[in-house]
């Protein structure tokens, strides 16, 4: 399975209306997100950049790992992130942070760090290893201006159209 990594920031006049245009900005707007937790199957391939919807999936299911933060605090810094390891055969995890800061290296310095962090006790728990080196990290960050503002990062699994949940006799 390939899982597409990729990242967005959005504003605008509300907090829900600046999340859309990361989603927009991310490339999975016109999906209907299913939030997973953090397992990454045996036999995937990560592959990092913009995820494009095709026009024929409009309103399908997406299956995401996501971070994202929200803001209207004028000055700071938003910022989210997905980090993952896996071991040989593809199989790992994500985790998933945010933070908000009055800088951008703070912000990616917490984001870094705590994904770290998180990451090493995963993997520590299911016998992975977990070496700074195997550990890959996607960041999104952006300085909040006059407008609420949005960052995110999702990792994309794969789509799924609906099914009637009664079939017609």
């Amino acid at each position: 399975m390939n899982i597409i990594i990729s990242s967005g920031k959005g504003q605008g006049k509300t907090l829900l209306s600046a999340f859309d245009g990361a989603l927009f900005d991310a490339g999975v707007s016109n999906y209907n997100l299913l939030v997973l937790s953090s397992i990454i199957p045996p036999g995937s391939v990560i592959k990092r950049h913009k995820y494009t919807t095709p026009d024929e999936e409009y309103g399908h299911k997406l299956y995401v790992v996501m971070s994202e933060m929200r803001s209207r605090e004028s000055g700071r810094y938003i910022g989210a992130a997905v980090g993952w390891c896996q071991e040989e055969d593809g199989r790992g995890v994500f985790v998933e942070h945010h933070f908000i800061e009055n800088s951008e290296e703070a912000v990616r310095s917490q984001l870094e760090e705590e994904v770290e962090r998180s990451l090493s006790d995963l993997c520590h728990l299911r016998g992975f290893s977990f070496t700074r080196e195997k550990m890959g990290i996607k960041t999104s960050v952006v300085k909040v201006t006059d407008s609420p503002s949005s960052v995110l990062v999702v990792a994309v699994y794969q789509s799924q159209s609906w099914m009637p949940l009664f079939p017609k006799v």
